[in-house]
């Protein structure tokens, strides 16, 4: 690969681009399962806000990613702090101007608690023994935040921008499940990539107390429960033939992926292809929605 397209490579991946467009594309997905049509407010509202919390959370921690200049990743957040700057700076901006038509009192009473949820993730919460705490530094919740947000902004938000009266049915609530548990299963894994950084900070997470290939046994079985929600909804007539079977491809293939990591991976198999798998998702859904 020539040293130029490296270096747009690098910007797209380690400046969070990539991630803001995996976000967008789960987004898409749900709109090809419940037969919505993508709208280009919120789809830039959703990769402007993912580029926003992204890039703040690697601005937050600057001290602590000073201190820890172990990866390719590390180093190149270092070298380019003005550049990440600049993309939270610019996701903000999209993401408010893409927003600003559904900002109504319904709609804000409905997206502030998850809005806090991400903020507060990467925000101290209180000073314990002159140590801030944050939200993640508590056991095992980091996933679970991560989780329900993502799967809140890609799932729910398409459909409660629609109508200040909505209120989730069967269908949607099996689209959050399985959405739910597809970000929880993808989001261990990098639990192993930070397994040095977290037991020097005392944080429990499934990498620490499971060890490694059982933590990746949890994430195979969590596809697996992917897998079942997709042919639940499709055998309850929520989904085609398509969705359910892309649904299939994407934790099979997101599985073998998984299987491959190990504790000295390097940041490509986390940040380029763990990310990845939530276009490969929409890829398989697209293209076999459209053969169905």
């Amino acid at each position: 690969m020539p040293e130029w397209l490296k270096k747009i490579v690098r910007i797209l991946v380690f400046g969070n681009c990539w991630v803001a467009f995996a976000a967008t594309c789960l987004y898409w997905c749900t709109c090809i399962m419940h037969q919505l049509k993508p709208q280009l407010d919120l789809s830039a509202g959703i990769f402007g806000a993912t580029l926003f919390i992204y890039n703040y959370h690697r601005l937050f921690r600057k001290s602590a990613i000073y201190a820890w200049q172990r990866s390719e990743r590390h180093r190149w957040i270092v070298a380019n702090d003005k550049l990440l700057k600049a993309f939270a700076i610019i996701g903000l901006t999209i993401s408010m101007i893409a927003f600003l038509p559904y900002a109504n009192v319904a709609n804000v009473l409905k997206f502030l608690p998850f809005v806090t949820l991400a903020l507060l993730y990467v925000i101290p919460v209180w000073k314990t023994d002159g140590k801030w705490i944050r939200l993640r530094d508590f056991p095992f919740i980091k996933i679970a935040l991560v989780a329900v947000v993502w799967a809140f902004v890609t799932v729910f938000v398409p459909f409660a921008i629609l109508d200040i009266y909505w209120i989730p049915n069967l269908s949607q609530w099996l689209t959050f499940a399985q959405r739910f548990v597809f970000i929880f299963a993808i989001t261990i894994p990098f639990d192993i990539r930070d397994l040095e950084h977290d037991a020097k900070h005392q944080v429990k997470t499934f990498a620490g107390v499971l060890g490694i290939n059982k933590s990746k046994q949890l994430s195979s079985l969590l596809l697996i429960i992917v897998a079942a929600i997709s042919i639940s909804a499709y055998l309850l007539k929520y989904y085609i033939a398509g969705n359910a079977a892309g649904m299939i491809v994407s934790s099979l293939s997101t599985s073998f992926l998984i299987s491959r990591i190990q504790e000295d991976s390097d940041e490509w198999m986390y940040a380029g292809y763990l990310d990845g798998t939530m276009v490969d998702q929409l890829f398989w859904i697209w293209l076999l929605s459209n053969w169905t």
